[in-house]
């Protein structure tokens, strides 16, 4: 997938992020302010009619970042979403996905997220096809 527009990691930004899962503003960049950026740069490929993901079948079932270095506001972050697998099981999909994130100073962190994607059915009971 291609990079993002480069985005400026903003003291108000993390703030608001901070606020949001009820933790106390003391400057730094929560462990998982990423996810407000590597979230919608996934979405391009989550919303792409080409790849055909059924959100309303997934689950999110994994999520791990990697720092390489401490972000700071003022950093100037592009994100790279790259599938590292899909995975057939009981024909349920595992999608895994490795997003990198740089910065002006190289890679910053890197995000491993995995869904889990049901099979689809016909039945309204959930049997499936």
């Amino acid at each position: 997938m291609p990079t993002t527009e480069p985005v400026a990691v903003t003291a108000a930004s993390v703030t608001r992020f901070a606020e949001a899962l009820g933790l106390p503003d003391t400057g730094a960049i929560p462990p998982t302010y990423l996810i407000s950026l590597t979230l919608p740069a996934a979405d391009r490929l989550i919303d792409d009619p080409d790849f055909g993901l059924d959100w309303g079948r997934v689950l999110h079932r994994e999520q791990r970042f990697a720092y390489h270095r401490e972000l700071r506001a003022g950093d100037v972050l592009t994100v790279t979403v790259t599938i590292e697998s899909i995975k057939t099981v009981a024909g349920n999909d595992l999608l895994s996905l490795r997003t990198a994130v740089d910065s002006q100073d190289g890679l910053a962190a890197e995000v491993w997220t995995t869904l889990f994607v049901a099979a689809a059915t016909d039945d309204p009971a959930g049997d499936p096809q």
